[in-house]
């Protein structure tokens, strides 16, 4: 375990590691203000670092961040069970546009405080999504001219066979 001298260092280390994680990130108290986000985090939807912390995550970005998806995993899902993986949000950011994000949250209680912390990951699945449903859709035309060509392949079947009637 490692020894801190002082409550610096021991938030220097949490920062630190908070900045390597590559996906945004970040850590909120009891009352959803922001005690740390991660460098992705500020890269990502264009915060300054000042201006992030200590701030209520609603009213980021003036008011961007309150989404009501997020609300229902802040609010209700992370207090009855503590942790949640995989919860989908999509959203509008003014200078990002439609992003669809997958929610990783755990809540963390200190011992026997009452106090606890919420940490939260987004990873970006617009991209992914966009690439399913192009799949989805090529898949649906593939099935589609399938179809087709079994009509097509029956009716020069019928064809023939009335020309040798004939």
């Amino acid at each position: 375990m490692i020894d801190f001298q002082n409550i610096e260092d021991a938030q220097t280390l949490a920062q630190a590691i908070v900045n390597t994680i590559p996906e945004p990130f970040i850590v909120l108290d009891d009352r959803f203000r922001v005690l740390a986000a991660s460098r992705s985090f500020h890269e990502t939807f264009k915060f300054d670092p000042e201006y992030t912390r200590d701030r209520l995550l609603y009213a980021l970005g003036d008011g961007q961040w309150d989404i009501p998806a997020l609300r229902v995993v802040l609010e209700t899902i992370i207090p009855e069970h503590a942790s949640m993986e995989g919860f989908e949000v999509a959203h509008d950011f003014p200078d990002l546009g439609r992003r669809t994000m997958l929610l990783n949250a755990r809540q963390v209680t200190y011992g026997d405080s009452r106090r606890s912390m919420i940490l939260l990951a987004f990873t970006d699945v617009t991209d992914r999504r966009k690439i399913e449903r192009e799949k989805e859709e090529l898949l649906k035309q593939t099935e589609q001219l399938l179809h087709q060509k079994e009509i097509l392949q029956r009716w020069l079947g019928l064809s023939e066979q009335f020309r040798a009637f004939r």
